[in-house]
């Protein structure tokens, strides 16, 4: 498969289901919470957290971060899409700005706030499976 094509795939995958299973590490072990994503910049994902928050913790001292979209407990013939990347914070405004939402306004006082930062992840690859499939797809950025 072209790979335009497949990472059209992937990106649908992501829109449709943007509630990741994130994986940091912790202890040398991964550590898996549920994060709303967003996507901007291509293939990049943004999420947002507390700045003194566990994940971020982790991020600072390993950015090496695991994503996994399109769980559906009612169709589990659904595509899904893993995503390795590497995280990092982000505190600046434009940035802040760009991904809030106002369902983040029950957290923050707003983008200003500095207790709220963006978690920008960069994909390294992304693995796109299908029901029935032997192997998974694999995207890279050219």
């Amino acid at each position: 498969m072209q790979n335009e094509e497949l990472k059209k795939k992937i990106l649908k995958v992501i829109k449709e289901y943007p509630v990741a299973s994130m994986a940091t590490i912790r202890d040398s072990k991964p550590w898996v919470r549920y994060m709303a994503m967003q996507l901007h910049e291509g293939v990049s994902l943004y999420s947002t957290s507390f700045a003194a928050s566990r994940k971020i913790g982790q991020i600072k001292e390993n950015n090496n971060v695991h994503a996994a979209f399109g769980a559906d407990p009612k169709n589990w013939m659904l595509p899904y899409v893993n995503v390795e990347g590497t995280a990092e914070i982000l505190t600046d405004p434009d940035t802040k700005k760009k991904c809030w939402h106002e369902m983040l306004a029950q957290f923050f006082k707003g983008p200003e706030d500095p207790n709220y930062v963006v978690i920008k992840i960069t994909p390294r690859m992304m693995e796109y499976w299908e029901h029935g499939a032997g192997a998974p797809e694999v995207y890279r950025e050219k």
